[in-house]
């Protein structure tokens, strides 16, 4: 592919996402069903998550560059609800991570992370601290499998196809090493 090709693609994947922006913005109507719960592509991606421990790793399945992960602030406090699931008495055993989950500059997902470092590596907890590497690939390692508590679907004027509530337990022992709540916008739905 050339540079002019490669760039002219960018540009009209850009255009396309302002303009599904802008009609979403000015009220237009979900012309392609993205927003309904039991579209075909809701169904499917659904399935696809149900179906593999790591979201990361089935958003990567239909990106053809590195998912990127964007670190955002952390303003949300560990709940008691948190603590329950993940099984901890302690606010201060809970570790937050808040990140965007981006193919190339689109966004595909928004995602909260409490995770209790004491049921994981020295090494995984370094990479999780300091560097943007995606959770799921820092712990893969640990043979986790997802456990789905809640599926939600927001509608279309939050933008948010589908959020997804769910536990992360290590295989060796089903202990629960991550609460995640992700919620994935309509990019994410497109092969």
């Amino acid at each position: 592919m050339t540079r002019t090709t490669a760039t002219t693609t960018k540009v009209v994947a850009k255009l396309l996402c302002a303009a599904l922006l802008a009609a979403l913005m000015n009220g237009c109507s979900d012309p392609e069903g993205v927003f309904a719960p039991d579209s075909a592509a809701v169904r499917a991606f659904r399935a696809r998550l149900d179906s593999h421990p790591s979201a990361t790793a089935v958003l990567q399945s239909r990106c053809p560059s590195p998912i990127r992960v964007l670190r955002l602030s952390v303003d949300r406090p560990v709940t008691e609800d948190i603590l329950n699931l993940l099984q901890v008495t302690e606010t201060h055993q809970v570790n937050t991570r808040h990140v965007r989950l981006l193919c190339g500059e689109t966004v595909l997902s928004d995602a909260w992370n409490w995770y209790v470092p004491e049921r994981l590596s020295p090494a995984m907890n370094t990479l999780l601290e300091q560097t943007d590497t995606p959770f799921g690939r820092v712990v893969q390692q640990t043979a986790f499998r997802r456990e789905r508590l809640e599926t939600r679907f927001p509608g279309e004027a939050s933008g948010i196809v589908l959020e997804n509530r769910a536990l992360l337990r290590r295989g060796t022992d089903d202990a629960p090493i991550s609460l995640v709540v992700e919620d994935y916008l309509p990019a994410a739905l497109r092969p």
